[in-house]
């Protein structure tokens, strides 16, 4: 059964995705308290939370993503991860969805320069949720 934390923090990021896709900003604030409050909420996930930062730090700097908002929420999400083997399914699920993102978004729309990629971190949410590999 699914707890109402998850719910909750599932909505919270659909709600920062439309963020996201309409104004291409998310105010810092509320993904800080997001990150703080997810990583107080499971404090035995500190290890998978620290490789998911690390590892959204490299994407970042790849080029992969672009924006301190993506580093939060993958961080924030790599907190909710509790074996190592759900870890690397989800580095995986995220750049096997990014490319698919990303190849949909240039072939949609070919002039924008900047895309939204928080979608991507809802679908990923929701693929390991569904599949149990994220706990509270």
């Amino acid at each position: 059964m699914m707890s109402i934390t998850l719910i909750i923090i599932g909505m919270i990021i659909l709600v920062f995705s439309i963020i996201d896709w309409q104004i291409r900003k998310i105010p810092s604030i509320f993904l800080t308290a997001m990150l703080f409050t997810v990583a107080f909420l499971s404090p035995a996930n500190l290890w998978f939370g620290i490789m998911a930062f690390i590892m959204a730090y490299l994407l970042y700097e790849s080029g992969f993503f672009g924006g301190v908002a993506d580093i939060k929420i993958m961080t924030m999400l790599g907190f909710m991860i509790s074996t190592t083997n759900w870890l690397f399914l989800y580095i995986v699920l995220i750049l096997i969805f990014g490319f698919v993102w990303k190849l949909f978004i240039k072939w949609r729309m070919r002039n924008e320069k900047e895309t939204a990629f928080v979608p991507v971190f809802l679908f990923v949410y929701l693929a390991l949720t569904w599949l149990g590999g994220i706990t509270f």
